[in-house]
């Protein structure tokens, strides 16, 4: 039992470390920079080797392990690459199988004792738990950054049709628009538009892959309406300011939707509470009545 104590001490003083590096903010790596801006817009995945460090390295190598789902888009969404998901996950499950036997340790020094099977099932059943733990925290993470994405497409659309009233051409419409925020959306829509200038393609490609790689519509719809532009001289002032009031649109009503939901979540909390002070309130008066004697 010792000797299984001390490798489980062993393992979670590793998987603290490997924590502490994650946490730890990595300095900036030029060489990974300069890689993404040469790389070709029609392979986003290039991406994944961009860091070296040790949670990296160990995601690669778990990133053939057969039935795991990466939920590549999701990632995109985040700015996170499937290495460190996998790294995360494995990170996950080792703390899930250290736990139960940290708190037999416990235990067994209050001078309690506990089967042998029981701490054993306990690790098989949190690490398979945790092990599915980042996927649940990537989709809630992606849904925000969803949200978070559409807004900015929204404010961009605007900018765009600002620059084209201004009597800018397409593509400097397209890059004086982005140039103008400083969020995450964009700085990846400037990223995106920088690399396809290097590549010798229309920024409207660009938009195209970078709506591929994050499923996003608006995206898309922006792209055509710049190819049509670019093309065949079109004007899309009009058109770009209707995608931008539909896209708002559609945000607004997604909100409302969740304020419904979220109002409908605290009905029964509030009627409990109604409740429980009713009887705190009427409580003291009922028992006098009948006690009063």
């Amino acid at each position: 039992m010792l000797t299984w104590l001390i490798l489980a001490g062993a393992a979670l003083g590793i998987g603290i470390a490997v924590l502490a590096a994650e946490l730890r903010p990595a300095p900036p790596d030029l060489t990974s920079a300069l890689a993404r801006l040469h790389r070709a817009p029609v392979r986003p995945s290039a991406q994944d080797g961009r860091d070296a460090d040790f949670g990296e390295r160990i995601g690669r190598s778990l990133l053939g392990l057969p039935g795991v789902r990466i939920p590549t888009r999701e990632l995109a969404l985040i700015g996170r690459t499937p290495a460190r998901f996998m790294a995360h996950k494995a990170m996950f499950a080792l703390l899930g199988l250290l736990l139960p036997p940290l708190v037999q340790f416990g235990y067994s020094a209050m001078g309690g004792t506990l089967p042998i099977a029981v701490p054993v099932l306990g690790s098989l059943l949190l690490a398979a738990l945790f092990w599915f733990l980042p996927d649940v925290i990537v989709r809630s993470e992606a849904k925000e950054a969803r949200v978070e994405y559409l807004h900015g497409i929204a404010a961009y659309l605007e900018l765009v049709a600002l620059e084209r009233a201004a009597d800018c051409g397409p593509a400097e419409a397209l890059h004086r628009a982005a140039r103008v925020g400083r969020g995450t959306v964009f700085l990846r829509i400037s990223d995106t538009l920088d690399r396809a200038a290097l590549d010798r393609l229309p920024p409207w490609d660009g938009l195209e892959v970078l709506s591929a790689e994050l499923a996003l519509t608006p995206l898309q719809d922006l792209a055509d309406i710049m190819r049509i532009s670019g093309t065949d001289g079109a004007a899309v002032y009009r058109a770009l300011r209707a995608r931008a009031r539909n896209l708002r649109a559609e945000l607004l009503t997604d909100d409302l939707d969740r304020s419904n939901v979220d109002s409908e979540r605290m009905v029964a909390p509030g009627s409990a509470l109604v409740t429980l002070m009713t009887f705190l309130i009427a409580f003291p008066a009922v028992f006098q009545i009948f006690h009063g004697g």
